[in-house]
């Protein structure tokens, strides 16, 4: 699933897309810095960049809290070892300031539906058709945070790795 507009596009046509975050701390960027960021994510082929604040407000870390007490989470125990991280990015890292979210598809060439209903032909789910995409991913985030720490920041990559409250930071930068 993912958040953001490229998403949506994504899903309307079939293709699967995926938001992914980085947390760059050492102070907001500017205004020229987000362009510069912007301009090198699309080089690499992000289709969508938002930045944000790196804070949850506090009705979303109210809203982990009622999810955990809730046992919503399920067998998911590293949610709840892990919520306070899970509901600051800062107590993860707390020199982070800004987090940027970015949106690329991942979808394989081609249409991926085509062979959906046809009979006697088997489908393998579209996410697993290629590379998985923690990899392909995570290259171009490294290659963009080298750009961003090159300006003075510093940078740490996830790829649905790390105990962030990933969909409401992009939410919250936009996505």
């Amino acid at each position: 699933m993912c958040s953001g507009r490229a998403g949506r596009r994504r899903r309307e046509r079939g293709s699967p897309s995926r938001v992914c975050r980085g947390i760059v701390a050492g102070g907001d960027a500017a205004r020229g810095e987000k362009a510069a960021i912007r301009a090198r994510a699309a080089a690499l082929g992000f289709e969508a960049v938002g930045f944000a604040r790196a804070v949850m407000p506090p009705e979303r870390q109210a809203g982990l809290r009622e999810f955990l007490a809730a046992g919503r989470h399920g067998g998911m125990g590293w949610m709840a070892a892990r919520a306070d991280e899970r509901a600051d990015p800062r107590v993860l890292w707390p020199e982070a300031m800004s987090v940027v979210s970015l949106g690329i598809s991942y979808a394989p060439e081609g249409d991926a539906l085509a062979s959906v209903g046809a009979p006697g032909v088997g489908n393998i789910s579209v996410y697993a058709r290629g590379r998985d995409y923690h990899d392909v991913v995570k290259g171009k985030l490294k290659h963009l945070a080298q750009f961003i720490a090159a300006r003075g920041a510093g940078v740490k990559v996830f790829v649905d790795t790390a105990p962030v409250m990933e969909k409401p930071l992009a939410a919250l930068a936009g996505l």
